[in-house]
């Protein structure tokens, strides 16, 4: 009860460290720096989570994914008060959603610690400004991801091989710096998914072509070139 009546902000969270790296310059969190952050926490959720899902159910009503999705369906039916993250392939086709699509298209840029590092034989050294985007580190390895531009949940329902995959996937990016939205985005993914396939099989719309449903960059996340994505809804218990 006595935390509860406390204003200041705890010692483990973003703010907190804002306000220590204000103070350790000399200065306070102003006006400008807390729009600032509000403004890049509102740009990094907006459009990701909801691209994201465009392509993963764009690519769920393809002919060629249509087992994929009956599957996800069938996992949803027979478990109909299952929490959403107690759902193995409903997981494995979100994996396989965001590898396949990565929602940021954009190369994440990263410092080298003083010293230097060595990687894959070539010595980097300290200072220097490295990068990589998701879709690559995605593709490149096809031990770890087999026919790495194949959609393919199962993939990630095998055991063997778990540890490496999960090492490669780049979506959210990984460390101290990745995504801090990612367990709410992927809650917010599980949910929708659950809720729509347990009632309806989605259809690509007739107007619709794959052409227009190309990834195109945008400034933050990757839209389709049609800048649109319609797909019918039609209720299980009418197919």
């Amino acid at each position: 009860m006595e935390s509860s009546k406390r204003s200041d902000p705890s010692p483990f969270t973003l703010l907190s460290r804002l306000h220590e790296k204000a103070a350790a310059s000399g200065g306070t969190l102003d006006q400008t720096d807390m729009a600032g952050e509000c403004l890049d926490h509102m740009a990094a959720g907006i459009d990701t989570t909801g691209d994201g899902l465009c392509f993963l159910m764009w690519q769920l009503s393809q002919p060629s994914s249509m087992h994929c999705q009956e599957k996800l369906q069938q996992e949803l039916r027979n478990n109909p008060d299952a929490d959403f993250d107690k759902l193995p392939y409903l997981d494995a086709v979100i994996q396989e959603g965001l590898r396949c699509f990565p929602p940021i298209p954009m190369s994440l840029p990263r410092r080298v610690p003083q010293g230097g590092k060595v990687v894959d034989g070539f010595i980097v050294p300290g200072g220097t400004i490295v990068s990589c985007q998701a879709y690559s580190v995605h593709t490149i390895n096809s031990q770890v991801f087999p026919e790495p531009e194949t959609f393919d949940p199962e993939r990630w329902t095998a055991a063997e091989g778990d540890v490496e995959r999960k090492r490669l996937m780049f979506a959210f990016a990984n460390g101290g710096r990745g995504c801090v939205g990612k367990h709410l985005a992927l809650a917010e993914m599980k949910i929708l998914l659950k809720d729509v396939y347990s009632r309806y099989t989605t259809l690509p719309d007739p107007s619709m072509t794959a052409e227009s449903m190309e990834m195109s960059d945008q400034l933050v996340s990757s839209r389709p070139v049609g800048q649109k994505c319609l797909l019918r809804f039609v209720p299980i218990s009418e197919e």
